[in-house]
This record gives structure tokens, sequence and C-alpha cells, in this order.
């Protein structure tokens, strides 16, 4: 058993873990070009739903992809080609061969659908996932993340965007914006992350990051203090919490 202080043991540059989630079309994409950008290793991909390939090639946010490689994931047999794409990035780690700075999964919104539609097409419900489907789909997400933490490179999952009723303990109701995964699994995914960010866009087409929840907010940054940033910046985390 090693025990060390934490001051010891925090470093800047640990590998951290984002959900970063928007409406489709709003900036799920981009947010993961700029942030390769801004990164001197490489960023590998694994492509959902196929949408982060037209969206860099336009060259209109994102400029240099010199460093993005992408992997897509098979949308029809989607629980086994995930498991051993999952299993294959495991090995190269294992053999020091995994020479990425950032691992993006592009989405898990669409990564959850693909599951669920592959599963349901091979049980007999003509197509409709079974309840153990979900169970299923719900425990393989939460154990991928688990497992690419221990990567130990920088996991960045991205995710649509949902809103919904949420009731506070003293009865009011009011709209929250969350990551639209599984409400069964959703708290213990974002429980899993360092950093639950909304990507949101301003007038002047500034894509940024909100890190800090509100009431209508789901969000959390447990890296450093900051409550907000341009998506470009996301990566620098400051060393410690200013005082």
């Amino acid at each position: 058993m090693e025990i060390k202080k934490i001051d010891e043991t925090f470093e800047g540059d640990l590998p951290y873990t984002a959900l970063l989630y928007c409406p489709p079309g709003v900036g799920k994409s981009t947010a993961i070009g700029l942030i390769a950008e801004q990164c001197e290793g490489n960023t590998l991909v694994l492509d959902i739903d196929r949408t982060i390939d037209r969206t860099l090639a336009k060259r209109e946010v994102v400029k240099d992809t010199s460093r993005i490689y992408t992997v897509k994931i098979d949308n029809i047999n989607t629980f086994e080609d995930w498991t051993e794409n999952l299993k294959e990035l495991g090995e190269m780690k294992k053999a020091g061969r995994l020479n990425f700075q950032n691992i993006a999964v592009d989405n898990i919104s669409e990564l959850e659908r693909c599951i669920l539609s592959d599963l349901g097409s091979k049980g007999k419900n003509k197509g409709v996932p079974a309840m153990a489907d979900y169970q299923y789909m719900q425990f393989k997400l939460v154990n991928s993340l688990r497992y690419m933490k221990t990567f130990e490179v920088n996991i960045i999952w991205t995710a649509w965007e949902i809103a919904d009723e949420f009731v506070a303990p003293d009865g009011s109701k009011y709209s929250r914006l969350y990551p639209k995964i599984s409400t069964k699994i959703v708290d213990n995914i974002c429980g899993l992350c360092d950093v639950v960010g909304k990507i949101a866009v301003n007038k002047d087409g500034v894509h940024g990051i909100v890190l800090e929840a509100t009431q209508n907010i789901y969000a959390k940054n447990q890296v450093d203090d900051r409550k907000y940033c341009k998506v470009e910046d996301f990566p620098k985390f400051k060393k410690k919490v200013e005082e």
C-alpha cells in the first residue's frame, strides 16, 4: 500500500475525464476538434454518429486536424464492436502502444440507441429491446467509462442535450438541461467524470463551455475553479485552485 498526501499526488496535467453536451448541431464535434487542436499529442475519436469527419473537414472553426484520428464504431453490430474496440485499446495500453493524449467518444447518446437497437434486433420482440437489454446497455456504458479511465489519457465523452422537469425537495418545479443519457445511469456517468460541461455558442459564433451548475444546468468542475471557458481553453486547467 502506497500512501501519499493529496498535495503530493495532485498534478495539473493528470488525465481528466469529461462529459460535454449540447443540442444536436451546436458543437460537440467542433469541441473535440478545438480541444485536439490545442493539445500537443494525438486525439483518437471513437465515432458513433458519423458527424465529426464532415464537421471538421469544412475547416470553418477547427483549422488543424493533423493530430486527429478516428475509428468508426459499427452502428449495426454495436455491442460486440464497441466491446472489441475497447479491448483492443486496453491491449495497446498494456503494450505501451496507446500513443494518444485524448480519446473521445462522439457521442454517447447515439451509442445508447445503437446498442439497444442491436440487442433488440437479436431478441424475440421483433426488434424491440427487452427490459434485460436496457440493463445490458446501462452496465456496459458505466463499465466502459470505468475501463477507459484506466487508459491514463484524457477521456472526453460527448452527448446530446435533453430538458426535463425537475422537482426540488421543497416541491418547486423547474426545467433542467442535462446530458441525454438513460436516467438510471446519468448520475453514475456524471459522477465518474471530473468535468461535466454544457457547450454553448454565443451570437458572435464563439464556442464556450459552462462548467458551473445552476438550477437549470447540470454541470460540474472538479479540476479547477473555472465556471466557464472558451472551448479551445478547456484543456488549460490550472494546477491548483487559486485562493
